[in-house]
């Protein structure tokens, strides 16, 4: 009898598969899915062009940025919203937090200053629907095919890093002097086959479900601090002195790690060109998102790698 039983439940389970969501099916059906994990005859996925202008002045904490966002609507889908993620508004007291904050890490989060739409001046609506993301209701339809622009201003107060283990995570305040952004400026959230707009709260634990996007960052800061940052630096001349210009631009072929900045150039202040004010200039294409990291007492060190072997292009 136990055997027979045991047939049956064993049976049973080979007969069952495992249940699909409504939506991931009906994705798997309109061909942008397949079964092998490739993307599907119809896959597609909206993207946008970022041009990033932001002011960073240690040992102030208030972060000050503009863009010009152009996004592409690549689904076949007229979209009566667009949906922004506001990641820093997670420092928000109210906001959800997979762990607690001290307090000295909660601010009043990204302040939208000015924002317009296709050149058109546009009321920020200001009461978000999770507190870090921001539905925008159209006055027309993005239609497939077709790009929109938006214009943003914003600023907000970088908090202290939360520390866990002896380390910083994530983003913050390292030191007065020591600034690590990331999630820094209003972004398009993401709009996919199976979900449509990505509403999911950020609560500290997930991140990273962006569009592949294009890139072109501005970072102005005081002379002799560094910046490093996602992408390549497309004007070294113009922010380093010769000497240090020259030795990032060997680290570019070589294997071997190559000393920039030591301590005791830095104590010298003689490695960034003497402009009150350098501005930095990255490009970074077809990535998910850009994080940026600024000191004027970290060492550096740099390499590289090659990363296609058909063209031998190297990456820092």
């Amino acid at each position: 009898m136990l055997l027979i039983l045991m047939g049956c439940i064993s049976h049973q389970a080979q007969a069952q598969s495992l249940y699909m969501p409504r939506n991931v099916k009906t994705a798997f059906e309109n061909g942008t899915r397949s079964m092998d994990g490739n993307p599907g005859a119809h896959y597609w996925n909206n993207h946008s062009n970022y041009n990033i202008d932001i002011t960073v002045t240690p040992p102030d904490r208030t972060i000050k940025g503009s863009e010009e966002i152009t996004y592409f609507n690549e689904s076949p889908n007229p979209l009566n919203t667009i949906v922004f993620s506001l990641i820093m508004n997670y420092h928000k007291p109210e906001a959800e937090k997979m762990t607690n904050l001290d307090s000295i890490q909660l601010t009043s989060g990204i302040q939208i200053d000015h924002f317009a739409i296709n050149g058109n001046e546009t009321d920020w609506p200001g009461i978000e629907e999770n507190y870090t993301r921001q539905n925008i209701i159209l006055s027309k339809p993005l239609m497939p095919g077709d790009s929109m622009h938006f214009s943003v201003q914003w600023h907000y107060e970088i908090a202290p890093a939360f520390v866990r283990n002896g380390r910083s995570e994530r983003e913050g305040m390292i030191d007065p002097t020591t600034y690590c952004l990331a999630y820094f400026y209003p972004c398009v959230s993401v709009y996919d086959d199976y979900n449509g707009w990505d509403m999911l709260p950020f609560t500290g634990a997930q991140e990273f479900y962006n569009d592949f996007s294009n890139y072109s960052l501005n970072v102005n800061v005081p002379k002799n601090f560094i910046v490093w940052a996602t992408g390549t630096l497309q004007n070294p001349n113009e922010v380093l002195q010769p000497h240090y210009a020259g030795l990032l631009e060997k680290s570019m072929t070589s294997n071997s790690v190559i000393h920039i900045a030591t301590a005791q150039n830095l104590e010298s202040k003689n490695i960034t060109n003497q402009n009150a004010m350098n501005t930095w200039k990255w490009k970074a294409n077809d990535v998910t998102e850009v994080a940026l990291f600024i000191s004027d007492h970290d060492n550096w060190d740099a390499a590289s790698t090659i990363v296609d072997s058909t063209t031998g292009r190297r990456a820092s």
